[in-house]
Formats: structure tokens, sequence, C-alpha cells
């Protein structure tokens, strides 16, 4: 279903380009616009997975679009356990806080070769810059009373990557403010990885009486496409 509302959002597109030619699309110096993602059921999203996705003419012919996509994720999770087998308590506990962060820039300048049509090609070109980091620490405890053995782990990860990135597509004005387009992008990319380890583990309490450490870095070229994107951008 999904790609049959898309083939005909293309169609319907590709149409607009080949038939209309009504000037009557706001594409000028200093035209602004706010670009959102059309989901499944027609539903408004964030654009290309984008934060937020803003769009300014500096000529009719010629536009800046600047992409970007900021998560932050939190999380604290705790379990325990314990069980009694022949008098013996059999205790497990285990404390879990993560926390990451990811970042994503996208700068395009866009180029409209009719920018006079209701329906218009475009394609741009432009750079990409990604930086993510993830840490967790993780404290367990196991044993049988009274002694128990506790262990303390980090996990620590962070990448980064720069490339450049191409679209091409075609944009349709409903109206004087709405446009609807599809689009197509490529993007190369450089970039690397590094893991980290550290484990402290102790007797009774007491840490750490035993430490391992471990990291690894990976450094690697990347070449990615999309399918279609629909969306729609609110012009002011």
């Amino acid at each position: 279903m999904k790609s049959l509302i898309g083939c005909l959002m293309l169609t319907c597109l590709v149409a607009g380009v080949a038939f209309a030619d009504t000037p009557t699309n706001p594409l000028a110096p200093g035209a602004r616009a706010i670009q959102f993602q059309i989901g499944d059921n027609f539903e408004l999203k964030a654009f290309d997975g984008m934060s937020v996705s803003f769009k300014r003419h500096s000529t009719a012919e010629s536009a800046w679009r600047l992409g970007v996509m900021l998560d932050l994720e939190i999380d604290d999770a705790n379990m325990e356990g314990s069980t009694t087998t022949t008098d013996v308590l059999l205790v497990q506990s285990q404390d879990r806080d993560s926390n990451g962060q990811r970042l994503r820039v996208d700068l395009l300048q866009l180029r409209y070769p009719s920018p006079g049509r209701r329906a218009c090609w475009y394609w741009g070109v432009g750079p990409r810059l990604r930086f993510s980091r993830f840490e967790t620490e993780t404290t367990a405890v196991n044993g049988t009373d009274p002694v128990f053995d506790e262990q303390f782990t980090r996990q620590y990860s962070h990448s980064w990557s720069v490339g450049a990135l191409g679209v091409g597509g075609v944009e349709w004005f409903v109206t004087g403010d709405v446009s609807l387009h599809a689009e197509y992008a490529a993007s190369l990319e450089y970039g690397a990885t590094t893991w980290e380890t550290d484990v402290w583990q102790g007797e009774g309490g007491e840490l750490p009486n035993y430490h391992r450490a471990t990291s690894q870095t990976e450094n690697d070229w990347d070449f990615g496409g999309t399918q279609a994107i629909f969306g729609a951008s609110l012009y002011f």
C-alpha cells in the first residue's frame, strides 16, 4: 500500500512538471520554508529524520537548505532478585544507567532550473556532518549471603563522519504557500567509530581488585542512498 501511494504521488508530481507552467509559486529572493515529511496515512513528521529542516531562497533559482537532527537518550534501569535454597540466600541485582547524544547536520545548495513553473525540478549538493556518543554504566551484585561479588562496567562509544550529500527531486506548488515534493538522496561519507570498555571487579563490596580495559577503533567509507522521500513545504 505504501509503495502504491508513493508511485501515485510521484506520478502526479512528474505530470505536473510536464504540463504545468502557471507562474504562481513563491520562489523568489528571501522566500523561506519549513519542510515536513509525509509518512504512512499521510501524517506529517520530521523531514528525512531531521529535528528541523529550513530552506531560504537567495534567488528564484537558488536556495540554501539546512537540516539539523539532535537526539538525546537517557535510561535508568534497576533489576533485583533473590532466591533461597536450603537456607542459602542467593542475591542478584543490576543497576544500569545510560545516556547518548546524536547530531547530524546537512547543508545543501539547491538549484531550480525553471523556477517560474508551478511544478519545478530541483537538485542540490552540500556537506554532511554526523557525531554521536553513547555511555553505559552497569553495577552488578551476585553472590550468596554474606559473600557477594560486585562488578562495575563502563561501556563508551563515539563516532564521527563527514561527507557529501546530493539530492534530486520535483516540487509542486499546491497554493502560493504550500508545496508537495518527492526527492531522492545519495551520500558518500568517511568516518570513525571507537569503542571502549572498562570492567572493575571485587569481593565483599570492595572495588576494585581486578580491572580490564579494552579499546577498538574502526575507520571506513560509507555510501548510502534513500528511497523516494515525500514531503510538504510551508512557505512564509
